[in-house]
Order: structure tokens, then sequence, then C-alpha cells
């Protein structure tokens, strides 16, 4: 009688430790799900406190000028040099979702949002990730002068 549930116990543990082993291996085969909140639709890839990150620079003329600079050697090629969408570079079939101009989108692209995509980018449509090519204080620069060109509306 011993004997029976000592084997039954060893058949159970090593029962067990194949199925940990298969689910371990399954999820190591499987892209990982984004953590809660990390991505959003559209492709973009957001931390989930984006919407409520504010800009950490302090706004005036010498930040918003810096930003506009950066802007126009990084940006207005795609987004247009008054920011409508339509740079030559820019993907015409989603002009209207470059308007960066647009004042009905500022309730969903606070600053952080906005830091973020120009950080990350995403693939389709194409915005090029700026997290190599800019430091964080440059990127923020360019939020604030974004954020400047929604019309009153």
């Amino acid at each position: 009688m011993n004997r029976r549930v000592t084997l039954a116990a060893a058949i159970a543990v090593y029962v067990a430790a194949l199925y940990g082993m298969s689910v371990l291996r399954a999820q190591q085969t499987q892209p990982a799900p984004p953590a809660q909140g990390a991505a959003r639709g559209g492709g973009w890839t957001l931390p989930p406190t984006a919407a409520e990150e504010k800009n950490p620079l302090t706004m005036n003329d010498a930040v918003l000028a810096n930003g506009k600079k950066l802007f126009m050697s990084k940006c207005q090629r795609c987004h247009g040099p008054e920011a409508k969408g339509d740079g030559p570079e820019g993907d015409k079939a989603h002009a209207a979702d470059m308007n960066l101009t647009v004042a009905a989108r500022a309730a969903r692209n606070s600053d952080g949002v906005v830091f973020y995509k120009v950080w990350n980018g995403r693939a389709t449509p194409k915005m090029p990730a700026f997290s190599e090519e800019l430091s964080k204080d440059q990127a923020w620069a360019i939020v604030a002068y974004v954020q400047t060109l929604r019309t009153k509306g």
C-alpha cells in the first residue's frame, strides 16, 4: 500500500512538472501581451500613465522656439510646415490623422501621450521613433510647440 501511494505521488509530481514545462514553453514561444494599459489602439505604445504625464519643461519662448526648430527639422517633412498632415513624405491616406492642429483631438492627446508617440513611434501608419535621435528634453520641446498649434474652436 505504501508503495502504491508513493508511486501515485511520484506520477502526480511528474505530470505536474510536464504540464508546467509545457505552459512555460508555450509562453516563451508566444509574444507577451502588452502590459495592462501599455498599448493603445492605432499601434501606439504608451505606458498606462501617459495621459496624466505633464511636460516637465517650463513653457517659455526659448522652449517653444527650440520645439519649433526641432519640429521643422524632424517632423515637418511628414506633418507639413503648419502641421496639417500635408508634408511631402507624409502618408497621404492618413493625412487627416496626421493633422496636429485639430483642437478636438486635444483631450486624447495630452502632453504625455504626444511625448510617447514622438518617442516610440509606430509601424502603421508609419511614424518614426525619435528615442535614438532626440533627448527627452528635445522631445518635450516638440510636444510644447505642437500643443500650441491646436486651432481654437
